[in-house]
């Protein structure tokens, strides 16, 4: 009996371990890295995320004035660092200075702004990156570095990159027809048939996913990632709908329900 016991646990082991293997984790995209939990944008934050079971961690990078790519959302470090400087006029060593963490909680204080170099470093191997390109109107050469970037680090089937601004797509698409590219929009842009475009996946608000756009996308062989859910109600509705990647601040609901 005790054998029989042994040879069950055993069983169930062995089945549990094959379910998780089964789980395509690439279905969970942290928002800025883990953010609900940790400091958007943030090494840290990403960590979170590879704790948490995701398979990507969206982040937003823009260049400084000495041509470093950084990890920011906004056009200052205001709302993150409490300082009003203008990204494309400061250069890194003075950025570098700034922490972004006690923002979100005194334990992260203390946090820096991280290179998209260092934070490749960081991850590879753990994680995906959904790197979007902010464009502020200031960009230098922020397509160019970007995609250096991913072939000095071997990071090509490790990330995909997207971007609100259209031409930045397209550039990206001409430097290297190889790398995975999406358009991210709110609303359909005008006079454009984003199915149709030469666009491996589009990044959508949830508030344009249904049953009709979900069919156009398959017909098109688009993927389709849809920004911002943390609600798991929101988040079972998108699965069932076949969503190819949900973009989420708690990773850990998400993961939590498949």
């Amino acid at each position: 009996m005790r054998g029989y016991f042994k040879i069950s646990w055993l069983g169930l082991l062995l089945v549990f371990s094959a379910s998780c293997a089964r789980i395509d984790n690439s279905v969970i995209t942290a928002h800025r890295g883990a953010s609900g939990t940790a400091p958007e944008n943030t090494i840290i934050a990403i960590k979170k995320a590879i704790e948490l079971g995701a398979g990507f961690s969206e982040i937003d990078v823009q260049e400084t004035s000495d041509g470093e790519i950084i990890l920011l959302h906004d056009k200052t470090l205001e709302r993150t660092g409490g300082v009003v400087w203008n990204i494309w006029e400061t250069p890194y060593d003075s950025l570098k200075k700034i922490e972004v963490g006690s923002w979100f909680a005194p334990e992260y204080a203390g946090e820096p702004v991280p290179r998209l170099a260092d934070v490749m470093d960081a991850v590879k191997g753990k994680i995906k990156l959904n790197i979007e390109l902010k464009i502020n109107g200031h960009e230098k050469a922020l397509v160019e570095k970007v995609v250096a970037l991913i072939h000095e680090k071997n990071f090509q089937s490790e990330c995909i990159i997207t971007s609100f601004d259209l031409n930045s797509v397209k550039k990206v698409r001409q430097l290297d027809n190889n790398l995975k590219v999406g358009l991210i929009f709110s609303k359909y842009p005008e006079n454009i048939d984003v199915f149709s475009l030469n666009v491996d996946l589009l990044s959508v608000k949830y508030t344009l996913v249904d049953e009709e756009f979900m069919r156009k996308a398959r017909e098109h062989g688009k993927e389709i990632h849809v920004w911002t859910i943390n609600e798991p109600e929101m988040m079972k509705q998108l699965l069932d709908l076949g969503a190819t990647s949900i973009i989420t601040n708690y990773p850990g609901k998400l993961r939590a329900l498949l």
